[in-house]
């Protein structure tokens, strides 16, 4: 479309008018044009003004002219509101959404576009390269109070340290802003667009989806795009593997990128190793979602592990506990006489100081008898702050802490034997079924520590605390080893049967860790 039909779409039919115009109302015609003209053809407006750096290239700014999955992947997200993408490393997917960003911002005025990062350098990033992007469409839009900016009477924009603003004359601001991973990032803003970037390494996710969530979350408007390589036990591996939660799903493998040759892959895994190249560069999602390593705890299922009735008859109580600023994790178990725990309420909140979380657990446990409660040493270490232990303040608050074992390597054995079960029973280890859902979920999802295949692993670090709460409880209540071994049990004489009927509960304890479970 040239100016004049471009005139005459605005209702100016006149040669005449044509004719007058100045070279800057020409200008700012042909501008007006170019806007319109993107905002109809995203793709026109990504390939023909935004750029991305390419640090192989002999010039760093490169014009973005995608390659079809790029383009695939654009239209796609263009067309739905909600979108998560699983993708290989390295493929330019960061800039892709970055001049979709650009676009929301420079398109209308008014809009408000967030992003979302693990960390305040990498957010500051994000800002970075929305504005290496607008600096290069000079066409579009100027660099608030540059020289190129006097006398232009289009868009222009500020970069700040987490954020871009972009002014139009006589029209509100559209603005970008970024935020590092937090609990409660993103809350109270109503967003047009919202991106997570490696979205499956950000700490506090679940924190931060509840929170954010409803930024985008409009009956007719906002737009989610979530974005990363995959992490397992993640709640973007929950995201992308919920087939109902009406995400749009966008797989992008590794030989996306054209310049990608079979002798390229066969380079890196001879480099970095095959199951490694597999979660790095996967080629299908089977490959994404595979667990290099293996989960630590592959016996956990639901028919073994999870219980509908609790535990019958006399029990003795205990509340394991792992505390941080980041989360306080406590698991609520009952034991009865023939060793079989079951665990019944869970505590999992984040940013409890030890007061708080004392408090929130005395309120809890309410009139119920605790035998004991059972915490890891460093709980006895004092704090400079205040020159207390935690352990003093939870004692102070009601809470007598039970100091155990705290070696990784002893408690992961522990755990082993309480989940054992032979094929077709129940193990001694239940959860009460409807009641501690986050242990249930993590002790599905943790890893098996690659150099340390009998532990379990620390990344992703939002798994391990109800799992180190477990762990606590297993090395305190180590069963007797006629029971750990294969489940077998001591052949009982009817001796031993008059001593145990005849025995109160705590002396029945005593005689099972001595023979045995009675048969």
């Amino acid at each position: 479309m040239d100016i004049g039909e471009y005139l005459k779409s605005r209702g100016v039919d006149s040669a005449e008018a044509v004719d007058s115009l100045t070279y800057g109302q020409i200008l700012a015609l042909t501008r007006d044009m170019e806007i319109e003209k993107c905002r109809d053809d995203i793709e026109y407006y990504v390939e023909n003004y935004c750029v991305f750096e390419d640090k192989d290239a002999e010039e760093l700014i490169q014009p973005f002219i995608m390659w079809d999955a790029q383009k695939e992947a654009l239209r796609s997200i263009h067309e739905h509101r909600r979108n998560i993408i699983l993708k290989a490393r390295q493929l330019g997917f960061s800039w892709l959404v970055i001049s979709y960003a650009s676009w929301v911002c420079l398109m209308r005025s008014g809009r408000t576009a967030i992003a979302l990062s693990r960390t305040e350098d990498e957010a500051k990033e994000l800002v970075r390269r929305l504005s290496v992007e607008y600096e290069n469409m000079t066409f579009l839009i100027r660099e608030y109070k540059s020289d190129s900016a006097k006398g232009w009477p289009g868009p222009t924009f500020e970069r700040q340290s987490l954020q871009l603003i972009v002014h139009f004359p006589g029209s509100q601001d559209s603005v970008f802003k970024a935020f590092p991973s937090s609990p409660g990032a993103c809350r109270s803003f109503t967003a047009d667009l919202a991106i997570f970037d490696e979205w499956a390494y950000q700490q506090w996710a679940d924190d931060i989806w509840v929170s954010a969530a409803p930024t985008i979350n409009r009956p007719t408007g906002g737009k989610f795009i979530g974005l990363s390589t995959n992490n397992h036990g993640s709640l973007f591996e929950d995201m992308f593997t919920n087939n109902d939660n009406g995400f749009n799903k966008i797989f992008i493998p590794w030989f996306a990128d054209p310049r990608r040759s079979k002798e390229w892959y066969d380079e890196t895994v001879a480099m970095i190793g095959v199951e490694e190249t597999k979660q790095e560069y996967p080629a299908s999602i089977d490959e994404a979602l595979s667990v290099a390593g293996g989960l630590f705890l592959p016996e956990i299922n639901s028919k073994q592990h999870i219980s509908e009735v609790p535990i019958k008859g006399a029990v003795n109580r205990y509340v394991s506990i792992d505390y941080g600023f980041d989360m306080f994790a406590a698991i609520f178990y009952a034991v009865d006489a023939n060793y079989h725990a079951q665990a019944y309420r869970e505590i999992h909140e984040p940013n409890l100081n030890a007061m708080q979380a004392a408090d929130t657990l005395r309120d809890l446990v309410g009139d119920e008898k605790i035998t004991a409660y059972l915490a890891p040493p460093d709980l006895w270490n004092r704090q400079a702050t205040t020159g207390k232990s935690t352990a003093i303040i939870f004692e102070e608050h009601g809470i007598p802490l039970t100091k155990v074992d705290n070696s990784m390597f002893n408690g992961c054995m522990r755990m082993k034997e309480w989940l054992y079960a032979s094929e077709g029973e129940q193990a001694r280890f239940t959860i009460l079924k409807g009641t501690c859902n986050n242990l249930y979920r993590c002790m599905k999802k943790i890893l098996q520590d690659k150099n340390k295949p009998n532990q379990y692993a620390k990344q992703p670090h939002e798994l391990t605390h109800s799992v180190d709460s477990f762990r606590y409880f297993a090395v305190y209540w180590t069963l007797p080893p006629d029971i750990i071994k294969n489940g077998r049990r001591k052949k009982w004489t009817s001796d031993m049967y008059e001593d145990y009927k005849n025995a109160n509960e705590a002396d029945k304890l005593r005689l099972i860790e001595k023979w045995g479970e009675p048969e």
